[in-house]
């Protein structure tokens, strides 16, 4: 292919990326003389504004809430001595509330408050964190994995997972990195798959249905992050791609090359030039600091940092109800982490969705006979540990540690992170209509309540912020200690006051304002973009994501 030919390649009017600079520059070398770049950079520093980063970290599987950010202190009954066949002890089976075994003891403590933030002892490994961090315990996510995935990604609005996504749909890291990333060489990077959820079969989810990712631009296309070895690959692979149609823009940009370079309107091809250019000088050893792929996640100080085995870069594939094994293709998150943190710190990416390798790795559900013959519930302290707290901890301290170019401020400042997952856990399960059901004789009664799942998905749960902008030391809401349900918060964070802030339960002679709310997934996505800078709501009416949500503006810092 000719110079030219490349040149004149369709869809003018459009944005340069830095990939499609990038590319230019390996087919065809870097045009301009010195001192056309030198004006490059300079006015690619002139136009340069705050840099934004956003991370999900993301526990695939549903959390007990109850033991984390919406913490309620309850017996544990089931460590109860009952009769083999009651049908009804006291307090009554529906009335029983079952805990993880041993809660109550250390390291299983009841709930604690760290500074302003209560909280259960699944997030005792993270209180050195809490004064960055903002807890919205007043918090519905949804009781179905894929919807709840769905939900976090593409945040609320009338969809079906199924049905054709449309162009002004965008996840929240479409969203965010289609406004930020276009000076990037692979802004979005997500370790999840989609369609490791057994619900989601491929002939019934074809191209452009479930979670899509090609929405909005390229540049805000995902990418997914898979295995160190894979990214290395893929970026050793780049500077050898010269293929697919490229904009008229380029060759009149490179043909007026010092007037364009000047020129404020043309602001996101010149921040994607002269990234660009960096990015091309490292790759080929032009640069004081090189980014050679064949060396990245490979320092072993940092891999100690993150606690990364060889175990931890491999993948793993499980089959979910029946259906084939499938893979996410994912590490450990420790090894999401260091990636993350490699990436971001040599300009190559600005958002990342992080989520835990195992498949369905919380979904502890649990029946009734093996509750009470355990006396407890599963424990997800181990699984919290390794998967969210100790990454965790290490990522923010890394980030914190490492200024961002000359600026004085590191990484961290500029840097959003939500704590979510897709639903809560229950603590206890309804026999009402077990008892009432008249064609059931009592030893069959006894053996569907001893059957029954106390352990089922469950909306109540809870979402956690920190970064740069976020209001530190804060919590938002709270679950009843009688309700068990989050209690609705105003438009300003407070509780609702017709509602008992210990029971949740509302007072008598009160009503619901007609204001509050309980946050959902849709809360979250707009929060997200809310704290990095952006405004959900225009970004909606600009056809650039369709989540309906409003940001909870009370977490940012005033």
């Amino acid at each position: 292919m000719k110079r030219r030919q490349f040149l004149a390649g369709a869809l003018a009017g459009t944005a340069i990326s830095t990939l499609d600079w990038l590319r230019f520059f390996r087919s065809f070398g870097v045009p301009g003389t010195a001192k056309e770049l030198g004006i490059a950079e300079a006015a690619a520093a002139e136009l340069n504004t705050t840099p934004h980063f956003l991370i999900y970290w993301f526990q695939e599987g549903g959390w007990d809430g109850y033991s984390l950010f919406n913490p309620v202190h309850t017996p544990n009954d089931a460590t109860r001595s009952i009769p083999t066949g009651t049908l009804n002890p006291t307090p009554g089976w529906s009335q029983h509330r079952y805990r993880p075994k041993n809660y109550g003891t250390s390291p299983l403590n009841p709930p604690r408050t760290s500074g302003n933030i209560q909280y259960g002892y699944l997030a005792e490994d993270g209180v050195s964190l809490f004064p960055d961090v903002a807890v919205v315990s007043s918090h519905n996510g949804n009781t179905f994995h894929s919807g709840g995935r769905w939900d976090y990604h593409y945040g609320r609005y009338s969809a079906s997972l199924s049905g054709q996504r449309q162009a002004n749909e965008r996840t929240v890291m479409q969203a965010f990195c289609e406004a930020y990333g276009n000076g990037y060489l692979l802004p979005h990077l997500s370790w999840h798959r989609w369609l490791s959820d057994g619900e989601l079969s491929i002939p019934s989810y074809p191209e452009g249905t479930g979670y899509y990712e090609k929405l909005g631009p390229v540049h805000a296309h995902t990418v997914y992050g898979k295995t160190p070895a894979d990214m290395r690959n893929r970026l050793m692979s780049l500077g050898s791609v010269a293929q697919g149609q490229r904009s008229a823009r380029i060759r009149e940009f490179t043909d007026n090359l010092q007037a364009n370079l000047l020129a404020e309107k043309n602001g996101e091809s010149v921040r994607a030039f002269a990234s660009a250019l960096t990015i091309h000088k490292a790759l080929t050893g032009g640069a004081t600091v090189e980014i050679n792929p064949q060396t990245l996640f490979t320092d072993a100080t940092l891999r100690a940092e993150f606690g990364i085995t060889t175990a931890d870069e491999t993948t793993e594939a499980a089959s979910i109800n029946g259906n084939p094994a499938r893979s996410k293709e994912t590490p450990n998150t420790n090894v999401q982490a260091l990636m993350t943190y490699e990436m971001m710190t040599k300009g190559l990416s600005i958002g990342f969705f992080i989520e835990n390798r195992g498949l369905r790795l919380f979904d502890t559900h649990r029946d009734r006979r093996y509750i009470m013959n355990n006396q407890g519930q599963a424990d997800q302290l181990n699984n919290m540990r390794k998967n969210l707290w100790a990454p965790l901890k290490t990522l923010v301290a890394k980030l914190k540690a490492t200024q961002y170019g000359t600026s004085g401020k590191s990484f961290f400042d500029f840097t959003t992170i939500a704590l979510a997952s897709e639903m809560g856990r229950t603590i206890s399960g309804d026999v009402a209509a077990i008892l009432a059901n008249s064609g059931l004789s009592d030893t069959q009664k006894y053996d569907e309540i001893m059957a029954q799942d106390c352990c089922q998905h469950w909306r109540v749960s809870s979402v956690a912020f920190l970064g740069g902008t976020v209001r530190g030391n804060t919590q938002f809401g709270r679950v009843g200690s009688v309700s068990l349900e989050g209690i609705p918060m105003m438009p300003d964070g407070t509780l609702d006051p017709a509602y008992d802030p210990d029971t949740g339960l509302l007072v008598s002679g009160r009503t619901k304002n007609a204001n509050s709310f309980v946050s959902d997934p849709g809360h979250v996505y707009s929060t997200a973009l809310y704290l990095s800078g952006l405004d959900p709501v225009a970004l909606r009416a600009a056809g650039k994501g369709k989540n309906d949500r409003p940001p909870m503006t009370f977490v940012k810092k005033p």
